[in-house]
């Protein structure tokens, strides 16, 4: 009976997926720099239902930085895009860059806070890792915009989004128009080099191809210690009836731990393929497909002179579907029902040493069977009355290791006036183990709650806030394992001048604690971020200056001992008209050389770096 259930729903889902040969919903992407911030609110962004909606009508305060931030204050890798943030806070132990939020910490794989690429899950499914510096799998230049919505998303994304979701939008053809050609270069030997495609053909179809290689002689240690280098490669067409997306990066860093007698060598190497499919099956009702396949290797090699010699092979691959139909078939109400289907078919890991090649024994979590998820899942935007409507939605997702439950959430938002906006929300959400994890058939589970303001108050200027509390039981973890309790205070303040200069404020105010009363480690208690780009000398330099403090926080749960707090500051000098086509921008990382004071190991950190990069567009 279980078998024919399973083959009643793939038949399901095959049907909604063949049914169109349409075109995939399409992303009107909206800069919010080059419009009055007044507008602000009715910026689209993607929701879980991956249809374009507004910031006013998402059920948490969404943050978004576009492009042109992405520009100004030359970020150059997801990890700093994030950073700017408010609420998230991140650390990086020599190899690894580690994502942290809500007062959860920030020495966890990023799992609890997933990363989507187009609405394609990007974390690999064999620790539940997103990659986030050099080993992420897009190059930054891609990039039309990141969007952060918080709170629990498992009703929307599936399994995981416990504390919520990072949705990257990529870039069009048309926003490239013609070839551009990058060189960057930093302190420690670092050298970069890009060439990216991009073209509207005459047929109104987008096409985007991006190339990309990173090296440098180390940044946590003395040269040699610490080398890392990269290739990203990255295709995207779209049109109206289709859309097609790949990427692929390996990245190699040498461990400085080791240095300098051993050596160990981290490879991770990262691919996916997306395909998309959208029409309007009626007046009243559009389908949307996807179909994907991921894939993830990381490897180590450790040698010991003079010694012996070993390493490791670990690979995951995955692919899956899904569809939906989104129909307003009820007055007042926009319904989205739709199915799922993922398919986790290779978990292993391989060992060898010397010239010694062996695998480890299921029980030991060597290779697992495949994990098959099958979800359900519903949504309602229902508009009660011109100024009050509920969003509410259920998911049901059943996998094949004995895992089943429902993730329900639902919203009510109040909008008096154009101006204001009040939003309260609450559901459930879960996240299963990965197999790094090894318990194989637990989950852990979180309840949210949260309450949002925003408030735009004329002359450009938008304040927003939230209170949040949340509950994880059943925590996964490789230390304590004790139910986890959430809370906290978030405001944001941006503004805009008509003459370009854009300033945006936000600070963070969390608390972390076991069932037992223990603060959470690695979790800062107070965040606060300050960002300002202005143009200068008639607009031909532009200015990009950002502050980051840190907290003090404690070493780890339990402990009795801070860390220090901290600040960052950077600063970014961009040319955009140096010369016809050509931009030149010169960056400098932590001006005043805090960022030691974030270690989370005896290495030191980064420091003080500085980057030049020169772009050249031919068009």
């Amino acid at each position: 009976m279980k078998q024919n259930k399973k083959t009643v729903f793939s038949s399901f889902l095959l049907l909604l997926m063949g049914y169109s040969l349409g075109a995939v919903e399409h992303n009107t992407a909206t800069d919010a720099t080059a419009i009055p911030l007044e507008e602000l609110l009715q910026i689209e962004y993607i929701p879980a239902s991956h249809i374009a909606n507004q910031v006013s009508n998402a059920s948490s305060a969404v943050s978004i930085v576009t492009a042109e931030d992405i520009r100004d204050y030359g970020y150059r890798t997801l990890a700093e895009i994030l950073a700017s943030m408010k609420g998230l806070h991140l650390s990086y132990a020599a190899t690894y860059g580690f994502l942290g939020g809500r007062g959860f910490p920030n020495n966890e794989y990023a799992g609890r806070i997933i990363v989507l690429i187009d609405g394609y899950r990007a974390d690999d499914s064999l620790y539940g890792q997103a990659y986030l510096g050099n080993d992420g799998i897009l190059d930054v230049s891609m990039i039309e915009r990141v969007e952060y919505i918080p709170g629990g998303g498992s009703a929307g994304y599936g399994d995981g989004a416990l504390l919520g979701a990072i949705n990257i939008i990529t870039k069009k053809g048309s926003d490239i128009d013609g070839t551009r050609v990058t060189f960057g270069f930093g302190n420690h030997h670092a050298r970069q080099q890009r060439i990216s495609y991009g073209e509207k053909l005459d047929n109104g179809a987008n096409i985007l191809l991006g190339a990309s290689a990173y090296a440098t002689r180390g940044s946590v240690a003395k040269a040699g210690d610490n080398d890392e280098n990269n290739k990203r490669f990255f295709a995207k067409y779209d049109a109206d009836n289709v859309s097609f997306l790949g990427a692929y990066v390996k990245r190699n860093i040498q461990n400085p731990t080791y240095a300098p007698t051993d050596s160990l060598l981290y490879s991770d190497e990262n691919a996916f393929l997306l395909l998309k499919y959208h029409t309007d099956i009626a007046s009243d009702t559009k389908l949307s497909t996807s179909f994907w396949y991921g894939q993830y290797t990381y490897s180590f090699d450790y040698m010991e002179p003079q010694s012996y010699s070993y390493g490791s092979i670990s690979t995951a691959r995955w692919n899956g579907g899904d569809a939906k139909l989104i129909g307003s078939w009820v007055d007042n109400h926009t319904i989205s029902l739709g199915v799922g289907y993922r398919n986790d078919y290779l978990w292993s890991w391989n060992n060898y040493s010397e010239d010694l090649v062996y695998n480890y024994s299921d029980s030991s979590g060597g290779e697992h069977p495949p994990r098959k998820t099958y979800s359900f899942y519903a949504y309602d935007d229902f508009v009660i009355s011109p100024t009050l409507s509920l969003n509410y939605g259920l998911r049901y997702e059943n996998s094949n290791n004995n895992i089943s439950y429902y993730t329900p959430r639902a919203a009510l938002i109040y909008q008096p006036s154009e101006e204001s906006v009040f939003k309260l929300s609450a559901g459930k959400t879960n996240r299963q183990a990965t197999p790094s994890e090894g318990a194989w058939t637990k989950e852990e589970q979180a309840r949210t709650v949260e309450f949002v303001i925003e408030q735009q108050l004329g002359w450009g200027t938008k304040l927003s806030g939230s209170l949040y509390r949340y509950r994880i039981r059943d925590r996964i973890s490789y230390g304590s394992t004790n139910d986890v309790v959430l809370k906290g205070a978030e405001v944001e303040l941006e503004k805009h001048w008509d003459d370009g200069i854009r300033l945006k404020a936000s600070y963070a105010r969390q608390n972390g604690e076991e069932s037992d009363g223990a603060h959470l480690g690695n979790s800062p208690e107070n965040l606060a971020k300050f960002n300002l780009s202005t143009p200068l000398l008639d607009n031909n330099l532009r200015v990009g200056l950002e502050a980051q403090y840190v907290g003090k926080y404690l070493y780890y749960t339990g402990s009795e001992t801070y860390h220090t707090d901290y600040t960052l500051v950077n600063c970014n000098l961009l040319a955009h008209r140096f010369a016809p086509n050509t931009s030149v921008s010169f960056l400098v990382h932590d001006m005043f050389n805090q960022s030691d004071k974030e270690a989370t190991t005896y290495l030191p950190q980064s420091g003080r770096t500085f980057w030049l990069q020169l772009e050249y567009n031919f068009q």
